[in-house]
């Protein structure tokens, strides 16, 4: 019973996206630097990010407490490391470990861009995501599957490190790579035949 009740989660995972692991954070815990308009909206709470190898696309989404207009000057930074020299700016106020040579902008106002490319963002309650084509993040060492990131939210109406107001964790976390078509199908045909070969047994 364990093992097809395994199966089942497996085959019902194997679409990844849905079943990714994403990143949490607590509430209520913005930084005590931080000097913009405080806002629930702001308050990270879960965070992921996605590659699609058959796509060559980063999903990106973040939750906050609050619904995310409620900061109308706030966005979401999502960092990426992509290999070679990277940007480590936020020690003083205790991020030290967070290192990027990419960002991607979503605003709460529904706008985004990675430097001048704009992109399609959505904003859905207490959500924010977006789709971000690889080709607008090329590689400096790393496979695009082996990128690092970090997420941060800001109110875009301070500047410098004060503007920053909550980080989904205090390092880079791994991006979660979702396999092209050709893998995925050879994946559920062994899960399948596991399944099989599970239930063949328990008729025995």
């Amino acid at each position: 019973m364990k093992a097809l009740k395994t199966l089942t989660t497996t085959l019902a995972c194997a679409g990844f996206t849905l079943c990714a692991q994403a990143a949490q954070d607590p509430a209520y815990d913005l930084l005590p630097s931080f000097t913009g308009t405080p806002s629930s909206g702001l308050d990270l709470i879960e965070a992921q990010v996605v590659f699609d190898t058959g796509t060559q696309t980063f999903s990106l989404q973040a939750r906050t407490l609050g619904p995310v207009t409620d900061a109308p000057s706030g966005a979401f930074v999502f960092g990426f490391n992509r290999g070679g020299a990277a940007n480590q700016p936020f020690g003083p106020i205790g991020f030290g470990d967070i290192s990027f040579n990419a960002t991607a902008l979503l605003r709460s106002d529904g706008t985004g861009n990675v430097g001048a490319n704009a992109l399609q963002v959505l904003v859905q309650g207490s959500t924010i995501s977006a789709e971000l084509p690889a080709s607008l993040l090329p590689p400096q060492g790393f496979a695009p599957q082996d990128f690092t990131w970090a997420l941060w939210s800001v109110d875009l109406a301070v500047t410098g490190l004060p503007r920053n107001a909550d980080f989904i964790a205090s390092s880079n976390l791994n991006v979660t790579a979702v396999p092209e078509p050709a893998s995925m199908a050879l994946l559920l045909a062994g899960l399948a035949a596991i399944g099989t070969s599970v239930r063949a047994r328990r008729t025995r």
